[in-house]
């Protein structure tokens, strides 16, 4: 992980809190955003909460793009 990812994923992880971890899906931002919550010690049940809500929105996305076709 490059210093320059954990260092924006700490801005935005500051500006916008513990609600950006339903991004932790998304590619290269994701993994750094969740470092941070570990380092920053974000309680666990809201961690697991957040990042399921993330992806279980995503795969659900996904599914129904697929259904459309």
């Amino acid at each position: 992980m490059k210093a320059t990812e954990l260092e924006r994923a700490t801005n935005g992880f500051n500006r916008y809190g513990s609600w950006s971890l339903l991004f932790a899906w998304v590619p290269v931002v994701g993994d750094p955003l969740t470092l941070v919550a570990g380092i920053l010690q974000v309680p666990l049940v809201t961690f697991l909460a957040l990042v399921a809500i993330g992806k279980t929105a995503r795969y659900a996305a996904v599914i129904g793009i697929i259904d459309l076709f």
